[in-house]
C-alpha cells in the first residue's frame, strides 16, 4: 500500500502543472543596505489594482510551470527600498488623486515595470533553479516630468537541495539583488535632493 501511495505521489510530483509561489524577497535584507545620501522629501508609488492581480507563469523544472503575481509580491520590496532613500513613502491609489498627493506632501511619484523569467536545470523537481528579473523604476515630479529612471537586471540560482527547503529561493535571490542594486543606484543620485 505504501509503495502505491508513494508511486502516486511521485507521479503527481513529476506531472506537468503550474505551482503558485511568491517571489517576494526578505525585506530585512533590503533594510540592511546602508544609505548615506537620504533625501528629505516625501514620495509616492503607484501600482494599479489590475497590475497587482496579474499573474505571470514561467517555466519550472520537470515540465512544470510556476505562477506568481510580480507586482503584488514585490510591492513590499518597493516600499522598503524607497523608505531607505526618502523621508516618507506612500502608496498612491490613483495618479490623478491630486488632493491625496498634496495632503501627504508628495514631491515625486514612482512607477515600476517588472519583467521575469525562470528555468531549471533539474528535471526531477518543479521549483526553478534559475530566476531572472528586470526591474525598471521611473520617477516623475508633480508636473509629470521625468526626474529619474533606471533599470536593474538580476539573476538568482538555487540548488535542488536548497529548493526543497524553499521552493521560491532562486526567485527571492533574484528579486532581493534587483532591489538592493536599485537602492544603491537611488542612493548615489542627487536628483531628489531639495
Amino acid at each position: 500500500m505504501k509503495s502505491i501511495i508513494g508511486g502516486i505521489f511521485l507521479v503527481l510530483l513529476l506531472s506537468g502543472c503550474s505551482h503558485k509561489i511568491s517571489i517576494a524577497p526578505s525585506l530585512n535584507d533590503i533594510r540592511e543596505v546602508q544609505v548615506e545620501n537620504k533625501a528629505d522629501v516625501n514620495v509616492g508609488y503607484y501600482i494599479s489594482d489590475e497590475a497587482k492581480k496579474t499573474a505571470t507563469t514561467t517555466p519550472g523544472g520537470g515540465g512544470d510551470n510556476i505562477t506568481y503575481t510580480p507586482y503584488a509580491d514585490l510591492e513590499g520590496a518597493l516600499n522598503t527600498m524607497l523608505s531607505r532613500k526618502f523621508k516618507r513613502v506612500y502608496a498612491v491609489k490613483s495618479l490623478e488623486d491630486k488632493a491625496y498627493i498634496a495632503n501627504k506632501n508628495i514631491i515625486y511619484l514612482f512607477t515600476t515595470t517588472i519583467k521575469t523569467d525562470s528555468s531549471s536545470t533539474n528535471v526531477l523537481i518543479w521549483p526553478p533553479t534559475d530566476f531572472t528579473v528586470e526591474l525598471s523604476c521611473n520617477a516623475v515630479n508633480l508636473d509629470g516630468a521625468m526626474v529619474w529612471s533606471d533599470t536593474m537586471s538580476a539573476k538568482g540560482h538555487a540548488s535542488a537541495g536548497e529548493l526543497m527547503k524553499d521552493f521560491s529561493l532562486s526567485a527571492k535571490r533574484a528579486t532581493e539583488t534587483a532591489f538592493k542594486e536599485m537602492l544603491l543606484k537611488l542612493e548615489k543620485t542627487d536628483k531628489f535632493n531639495q
